[in-house]
């Protein structure tokens, strides 16, 4: 035998045992959407009466799963994900406000652990993830001394003034423009979550599952001295169903055997 047809021979031995372990194996693809509450973990000790709020958000998904076998299996699920956030003013500088909505496109990769009986499983997730800030809206209001002179001052009692009783107030609502000096798009993290899966038929399931990301990199880019950084974390509550694709892959074994024989 010739060291070609050695060649193809071990070729194809090689394809109809990676088909045989993907017959063996079960993959599903699905969708997935929810929500998802955001908090932008920074210090502003250094900022006064200024703080930082969580914001709701939406996250859309496309859950890949292969599954090893009963209880292990490796998971996907790129997603789009919301991470906002807001940053406010207290007591006189009360009505002040920024609110951020950024859009991230996001890749999670993890190792599930199943547990329970046919039908109904829970089961762990523990990874990793990587994301692309891909969009961001602000909106909000300010005090702006060159606006018309505030009114209102002379009929409101000393305790309840805030800086709109001195100045009137500016509000925006615009799209942000990054600025590649100062703005990380790059995110990278880890992250663990938790879920029940029911089969409803053999090839479906649906699903509902609690994650949590920690971005371990900072949402700005070293641009100066003594900078505070920024992480988000991100807890996200998701629906979806999964669809088995085992069958098309064992049609596509049998119809490759029948072809060379």
């Amino acid at each position: 035998m010739s060291i070609k047809s050695k060649f193809l021979l071990f070729a194809q031995i090689l394809f109809l045992s990676t088909l045989s372990i993907f017959a063996k194996a079960q993959f599903f693809v699905g969708l997935g959407a929810g929500g998802n509450q955001n908090h932008l973990i920074t210090n502003v000790s250094n900022l006064i009466s200024t703080e930082y709020v969580p914001i709701d958000g939406f996250n859309i998904e496309i859950p890949i799963e292969y599954k090893v076998n009963d209880w292990f299996s490796l998971k996907s699920s790129p997603e789009f994900i919301q991470k906002n956030y807001q940053l406010q003013r207290t007591g006189f500088y009360k009505g002040v406000y920024q609110l951020s909505k950024n859009g991230y496109l996001q890749i999670p990769l993890s190792a599930q652990f199943s547990f329970g009986g046919k039908l109904l499983k829970g089961y762990l997730n523990l990874g990793g993830y990587g994301a692309y800030w891909a969009s961001s809206h602000i909106k909000g209001a300010f005090a702006n001394p060159l606006n018309s002179p505030a009114y209102g001052t002379s009929n409101t009692a000393f305790y309840s003034l805030t800086v709109f009783d001195y100045q009137t107030s500016y509000y925006f609502d615009e799209k942000y423009q990054f600025n590649s000096t100062k703005d990380n798009r790059l995110e990278f993290g880890v992250y663990s979550g938790l879920g029940i899966s029911y089969q409803l038929e053999s090839n479906y399931k649906v699903f509902t599952e609690f994650k949590y990301y920690d971005a371990l990199t900072d949402q700005q880019k070293k641009y100066q001295s003594e900078q505070v950084p920024r992480f988000n974390e991100t807890g996200s509550v998701s629906v979806g169903f999964l669809y088995e694709l085992k069958a098309k892959i064992r049609k596509a074994k049998i119809r490759y055997s029948q072809s060379n024989n």
